[in-house]
């Protein structure tokens, strides 16, 4: 990436810039400066490194004087430039030395210099460091903590290395803040400039959090004062959870992340205390596309870019963007949003993607629209019937990091679809419908540019949390939505989801289902099941695993694992009252159970469309192979070939509380393969049996130590039940 200049230059004085190819002789001193001088903004540091050789075999040569010199159009201050030189008094025979000059803490005007070598009395050595100094049309600052994503893979370098493609130029900053891995070069925090092929370091701030308020703040102010423009894009780069969740894992120091409404808080106090309104403010961050988030920040941007989903590791496609920006430097939020969707979704065109802008102008509306359907929907959390139809409806929608068969689920919906359902599920409530319609409508005003991948094909821009997994509800969820004791997000749909939550507690018996009286009549395994539910698994294991270990490691003993799942072919029909009868014919699908590598596993639907019959996307419970190994998932996608492709890895980040993002697989990672076990309560723990990348999905009978069979049932509680008893397989 870097440009050369060469020049060379004769004793006598001769100052010879681009000499031809044919000139006779040997040039008896070169001189070359890289990179070549760059355009600046006010703000920017660029460095020059200038290399003498003399060329001559016989004679040294006396360099007298190395300065820099004022052409008389100058205006900036001498500080504007700073030289350093290895250079001595004499340069010997084919001996090279180098001078550094560093161009920084300019202001508007024109720099007019030169670099001055004189040697032995000659007419000095010229090279000349001219530009015109404006302020530069945009400034992008990018808080990057590094965390897992960073040791482990390298992420956030590979993202750096795609901003290193363009780098700063006269029409922009680019700028970032990196620390929070434990990695060398990212234990510190660290200010650096970003240039085309090269990374200038601006500060570092030592050992601190980058999960701390003040520490984003100061960030934000800093780029701010030290890097204006006329227009200024937000990046929060690494793990996120949306409104319950927070951006961030420092693995340094804690606190580890920054709570959603602490992003509000900085980001209002950086927007007030410089008098700027940001053009952008995006998340490179799983799961922030959310009504929540874009309700605290809006009075601070224009434009918000975030993604309902989770996010492939590879993140944001960094070069598209800020090129675009570079050559399209008068462009407004709503342009570079777009651009920034469009590369992202290249970028990682073969994994699950969301990503939308979202037009801050939309906003009040739509949180009048939010406020006016908690409203309409809030009666119906007080009976049985009426919360079990509202439980449906957000079945029905499609949502994001939520499981029945993990208790760190996050329980978000997408808006749009979720006021859909609801307009479905109560078709007689004239006001509730026309609120669930003016929601739609409303979320579909502020989003106005969505991509995502063919799997999401039912996501619109912008979610809202509410509990699907009711024993994991959120009861944060009303405190990371205010600040300073005032709710940013509706108050009136703060407490429906209250109201919702509270029903639940106090009327578990009701609502949750429960699968009984399991037995195998030689053909068909049956079950009896009461109360309301969503989905029935058939599971085959071994009712004394003696190689399932906890999360520590430890092995547990012999208890109960079942390692290998089906979720079709299950009939079930209603019987008496809230009761169904289910039933699984053994024989017609004894070659249907789910192996990877050939070893049985748990391949769980991730249903992105609950109203759309049929599964694409799946789960496969891992955990990595080594000493400080996540747990987590394989991402398995039913493909365009209609193959069923692993696509990635989700780590679970534990304490950080936010959701790993999706990293690529290199063929040799190996993972253990997770089970449903009982340890105390039934969860998913880990086994010793290894899988190897690179994968493949196949489907066939299972060995013959699989020889207990249990039904499971997910209901509308969001709570996952086994049956106490199993029977022979």
């Amino acid at each position: 990436m870097h440009k050369y200049l060469r020049c060379y230059f004769y004793l006598l004085g001769l100052l010879c810039f681009g000499l031809s190819a044919s000139w006779a002789g040997i040039q008896p001193l070169s001189f070359t400066v890289q990179p070549a001088v760059n355009q600046m903004a006010i703000g920017q540091t660029q460095q020059l490194t200038y290399t003498i050789r003399n060329n001559v075999q016989t004679q040294r040569l006396p360099l007298r004087r190395i300065a820099i010199v004022n052409n008389g159009a100058d205006v900036q201050a001498p500080s504007a430039t700073t030289l350093n030189t290895n250079c001595r008094s004499f340069l010997a025979p084919n001996e090279s030395c180098s001078i550094t000059v560093v161009v920084s803490n300019l202001h508007q005007g024109t720099l007019a210099r030169f670099l001055s070598i004189d040697y032995g009395g000659r007419a000095p050595l010229l090279s000349s460091i001219v530009m015109n100094v404006e302020q530069a049309k945009y400034t992008i600052l990018v808080y990057i903590v590094g965390s897992d994503l960073e040791s482990k893979s390298g992420a956030a370098t590979d993202n750096i290395n795609q901003m290193m493609q363009v780098g700063s130029t006269k029409n922009m900053n680019v700028v970032i803040e990196t620390g929070g891995a434990q990695k060398a070069g990212w234990l510190t925090v660290q200010r650096k400039l970003v240039l085309p092929g090269s990374l200038f370091l601006l500060q570092d701030l030592g050992s601190i959090s980058m999960g701390a308020t003040s520490t984003v703040q100061d960030f934000l102010e800093w780029g701010v004062t030290n890097y204006p423009a006329d227009k200024y894009i937000i990046v929060y780069w690494d793990h996120g959870g949306g409104p319950n969740g927070g951006f961030g894992f420092d693995e340094v120091n804690p606190p580890a992340i920054t709570p959603m409404n602490q992003i509000v808080a900085a980001t209002m106090a950086a927007s007030n205390n410089t008098g700027k309104r940001f053009e952008i403010i995006g998340f490179d961050a799983c799961l922030f596309g959310s009504a929540e988030t874009i309700a605290g920040l809006y009075p601070y941007t224009n434009y918000y870019v975030g993604s309902e989903d989770l996010e492939p590791g590879e993140g944001w496609q960094y070069n598209t963007f800020l090129s675009y920006v570079n050559t399209h430097p008068t462009a407004d939020g709503l342009a570079v949003g777009t651009e920034i969707v469009n590369g992202y979704t290249n970028q990682n065109k073969n994994d699950s993607t969301t990503l939308s802008v979202i037009d801050s102008t939309a906003i009040p509306d739509l949180l009048s629209a939010v406020d006016n359907f908690a409203v309409a929907l809030q009666p119906y959390t007080n009976n049985v019937a009426n919360w079990k139809n509202i439980a449906r409806s957000r079945f029905k929608a499609p949502d994001y990091s939520t499981s029945v068969w993990d208790n760190e689920s996050y329980d978000l919906v997408d808006l749009v679809e979720f006021a859909s359902r609801v307009f479905d599920q109560f078709p007689v409530d004239i006001d509730l419908r026309a609120a669930s319609t003016a929601l739609a409508d409303a979320t579909q005003n502020a989003v106005k540019y969505f991509k995502n991948s063919p799997n999401r094909e039912a996501s619109f821009g912008l979610t809202v949390y509410f509990p699907s997994i009711l024993a994991s509800y959120k009861t944060d969820y009303p405190n990371n939505t205010s600040l300073n004791g005032n709710h940013f997000f509706s108050t009136n749909y703060i407490n429906l989801v209250t109201a919702y939550n509270n029903f639940y507690t106090a009327n578990t018996a009701s609502l949750v289902a429960n699968i009984v009286n399991l037995n195998f009549d030689g053909t068909n395994y049956t079950a009896t099941v009461s109360n309301d539910f969503d989905e029935l698994f058939a599971a085959v294991g071994n009712d004394s695993c003696n190689n399932v270990f906890d999360n520590n490691n430890n092995n547990i003993g012999a208890v109960p694992c079942y390692t290998s799942i089906q979720y079709s072919n299950i009939n079930s029909t209603p019987s008496v009252g809230t009761t169904f009868d289910v039933s699984f014919n053994k024989a017609q699908n004894l070659a249907s159970w789910p192996s990877l590598n050939t070893e049985p596993v748990l391949f769980i639907p991730n249903d992105t469309n609950p109203s759309v019959a049929g599964e694409d996307t799946f789960l496969i419970p891992v955990k990595e192979v080594s000493p400080t190994g996540s747990n987590g998932y394989l991402n398995v996608i039913l493909n365009s070939s209609n193959e069923y492709e692993v696509v990635g890895f989700q780590k679970s980040t534990g304490s950080a509380n936010s959701a790993g993002k999706i990293g690529e697989i290199a063929d040799g990672t190996q993972f253990y393969v997770r089970t449903y076990a009982l340890n105390g309560t039934w969860m998913l723990l880990r086994t010793d049996r290894i899988v190897t990348a690179p994968f493949s999905v196949t489907f066939g009978t299972v060995p013959n130590t699989f020889d207990a069979f249990r039904f499971l049932v997910g209901d509308i509680t969001g709570a996952l039940t086994i049956t106490a008893n199993s029977v022979a397989y």
